[in-house]
């Protein structure tokens, strides 16, 4: 016999001689604080677990890193025109407070630096926007005036879609 084996059949002798043990009442108060306590858990309790940062752009400068509050999210490519910018998630971090601070490096392409740009460096505080249940993706868009647009979604790709449509060039 495996110790798991030994261990669940142990746990189970003891809750059995336990329940056999107590008094009718005792047994129906045990039985209505479990059922309330799994339909709070299951139904009521809203539950904000890890998000993963995700990094998309509408630059024609690829990007080198961002922070979101201090936790690292992903590196984009430049915007070619058709596709959002490169970019992939990171995470799952805890991602809460007032405010979130995003910190990003502009890098640059090959011709790019042959005609003289320089890494830039960048931060900039902006307000927590609201998380709503299920939206388990911190989306960070850059778009073209260097500016960061955040937001939590359920899929950024797909709601940021919309967005990142107004500045395709190339279909």
């Amino acid at each position: 016999m495996t110790v798991e084996r030994s261990l669940t059949r142990f746990i189970s002798t003891m809750a059995t001689a336990a329940w056999n043990l107590m008094p009718r009442w005792g047994r129906w108060l045990s039985a209505i604080v479990l059922v309330l306590w799994l339909g709070w858990t299951f139904l009521l309790q809203e539950r904000h677990g890890g998000a993963s940062i995700v990094l998309m752009s509408v630059i024609d400068r690829p990007i080198s890193y961002v922070y979101v509050n201090g936790k690292m999210g992903s590196n984009t490519l430049a915007f070619d025109g058709f596709g959002a910018g490169g970019g992939g998630s990171a995470g799952p971090y805890k991602i809460d407070g007032d405010t979130v601070k995003i910190d990003w490096e502009l890098d640059m392409a090959e011709e790019q630096e042959k005609a003289g740009y320089q890494f830039e460096k960048h931060s900039l505080t902006l307000p927590m926007p609201k998380r709503g249940k299920g939206q388990d993706d911190f989306c960070v868009l850059m778009l073209p005036d260097n500016t960061p647009m955040i937001r939590w979604a359920h899929s950024c790709p797909v709601e940021l879609d919309s967005i990142v449509d107004t500045y395709r060039t190339r279909k």
